[in-house]
């Protein structure tokens, strides 16, 4: 790097920090405004940055790697955002109906007050902390072992110097998410999303015009680029991704089955907690929480176009070193990019970096503040107190996952814990909360507890004694214990209150086995009418799926060079969208 590009990731560091500082004081005028901007935050706002937030210097590396060594099939690894589509079409009006301030607040609207409310609150916000340490942990070994590659050694020791440019980076991404709250990550997200938007171009681009059709299918193994699930992926059966044996991914229907079972799970849960929930949670009204989920979707299209085009990169850049599967991302950029634009580029991925992980952390103080601290020590607490509090749990949460990150290296193993079992843990009883009236608080604390601490424990056994079970098999066991033991709770225990489940279901209208709970509404409120969305929604869901998967698709093949498949993939999405514009918009 020479000091030009030193010099842009200056600029760009000290115009974030600047904006943090300058939200300080609206962030400081409560916890609401803090954490949801007081809700003032325009939808398309949010939406650009929720979308920022799905896309980092770690899963970008990871996406990168996996491409690379699997193919196009590798983009199952991500199809759960399908399951995004239900949260433009009905999930994000029932959240937003709700009006509370977290996810753990959501579950006393569902399950009432008293232990049977307390108790899921209580336990959603001990996941969602220990869920963000994991993140932390995750983002920490990540965006060491890429920003290590471009900077001055600050250690002799290779491992070492990775390690503290992973503390430096981190440290300044959270001081400036703890200055300006939901304020300072959404906006700061604004100008984020133009850099990245411009670095995918720019990077596309390049591919595009580097690499040919003619050298693709010279350069990569037959089926490379085919999009076609099959059973086997035969020339995986050498290669050995980064934390797993070799050949660990050579029978891929069970990962497709562990990938596209999770897409639909998502698909009917929504957002349990994390930046999703907040970022519904902030819009003005029901129907901006829709827009936001639409523009979420609509927004993620460059992160494609800009993965294959730094894979095709890399495929062209012969000096890579695959001994460690992690790093074919930064390698590819320190060798391919010319000085100036080397800076810029790396501003790009800082940004992405920057907005997932400044988002994090401010969902996981909410937790600490709102249904930890405040109701349970402190109600009374004061506008200085919290903002003390919060910038504590902060810091704490940061140590937590540097600390906990320093024994791990392999990027992938640690992505699939984080998002595929701590984030699958939750699923089971996540869905069971919108379409069961019989299921109650206790079904949801123990049904996700059992499971979070099932994810928990596999990370211990895989850290001292190694991979001894593959992850689709324990990922499908996890989910059967989570479902009988939510299951079996919620039936040996009363269920919520009626007025609880009355209101619950009166505001929110939701789908599913409600039988009870409508009878009792229309005979405490004849002149109530449920909405009747159910079959428009679920037209729509599957329309607006097959649309988002084609826009997501598109791009790829595009910058492969593979024209009839592109036309096919922008003729689905154009009739998907004509249709969704009617039935939807």
């Amino acid at each position: 790097m020479q000091f030009i590009d030193y010099l842009i990731i200056g600029i760009y560091l000290a115009a974030m920090l600047a904006i943090g500082i300058s939200h300080l004081k609206k962030a400081s005028d409560g916890v609401r405004s803090y954490f949801l901007g007081n809700n003032r935050i325009p939808w398309w706002i949010t939406a650009m940055s929720s979308s920022m937030s799905s896309i980092d210097i770690t899963g970008t590396m990871i996406n990168v790697s996996i491409l690379y060594f699997m193919g196009v099939r590798s983009f199952y690894y991500n199809i759960w955002m399908i399951g995004g589509v239900a949260l433009m079409c009905h999930l994000g009006r029932w959240i937003r109906r709700s009006n509370v301030v977290t996810a753990a607040e959501w579950m006393s609207f569902r399950f009432g007050e008293g232990w049977a409310g307390e108790l899921p609150r209580l336990t959603i916000a001990i996941v969602s902390i220990g869920s963000l340490i994991g993140y932390v942990t995750y983002a920490y070994v990540g965006v060491g072992k890429f920003i290590s590659e471009f900077m001055p050694m600050l250690s002799a020791d290779p491992e070492l110097n990775t390690k503290l440019w992973g503390v430096l980076v981190i440290g300044f991404t959270a001081l400036y998410a703890m200055l300006g709250g939901l304020f300072s990550v959404a906006y700061t997200d604004l100008i984020q999303t133009f850099i990245l938007f411009f670095t995918a171009v720019y990077i596309s681009i390049l591919a595009f015009m580097t690499v040919g059709p003619d050298f693709i299918a010279n350069s990569t193994p037959p089926g490379w680029d085919t999009i076609r699930p099959t059973a086997t992926i035969d020339y995986l059966s050498d290669v050995a991704l980064e934390g797993y044996p070799k050949g660990a991914f050579a029978l891929f229907w069970p990962w497709f089955m562990m990938w596209g079972f999770q897409a639909l799970l998502s698909f009917f849960s929504g957002p349990g907690m994390g930046s999703g929930m907040q970022f519904m949670l902030s819009t003005k009204c029901a129907r901006d929480t829709c827009k936001q989920g639409a523009g979420v979707e609509l927004l993620t299209f460059p992160r494609w176009t800009l993965v294959v085009g730094l894979a095709l990169l890399a495929l062209a850049t012969p000096q890579i070193d695959i001994n460690d599967t992690d790093m074919v991302l930064p390698q590819m950029i320190n060798l391919m990019l010319p000085v100036g634009l080397k800076g810029l580029v790396l501003v790009g991925f800082l940004a992405a970096f920057m907005s997932t992980f400044s988002i994090s952390i401010n969902n996981g103080t909410s937790y600490v503040i709102r249904d930890i601290y405040i109701r349970h020590f402190r109600p009374d607490a004061s506008r200085r107190e919290f903002l003390t509090i919060t910038y504590i749990s902060s810091l704490l949460f940061v140590i937590a996952g540097i600390m906990l990150g320093m024994s791990m290296t392999g990027l992938f193993e640690l992505g699939i814990w984080v998002f595929w079992m701590l984030g699958g843990s939750m699923l089971v009883p996540l869905v069971l909360r919108w379409y069961w009236w019989r299921f109650n608080g206790w079904g949801f604390s123990f049904g996700l507890m059992a499971a979070f601490l099932m994810a928990v424990g596999q990370k211990v056994v895989q850290t001292n004694w190694g991979y001894v079970m593959p992850d689709y098999t324990f990922y499908f066991l996890m989910l059967g214990v989570s479902l009988v033991v939510a299951v079996t709770v919620a039936l040996l225990t009363p269920p919520a209150g009626e007025q609880t489940l009355r209101e619950f279901y009166s505001r929110t209208q939701p789908w599913g086995f409600w039988g009870p709970v409508h009878k009792q509404v229309m005979a405490a409120s004849p002149g109530w009418c449920k909405e009747k969305m159910l079959k428009l929604d679920i037209f729509n869901c599957i329309v607006g799926a097959i649309g988002l998967f084609s826009l997501n698709m598109a791009p790829i093949y595009f910058m492969l060079h593979d024209w009839a498949m592109f036309t096919k993939l922008i003729i689905m999405f154009a009739l998907a969208a004509g249709i969704m514009y009617r039935s939807w918009y």
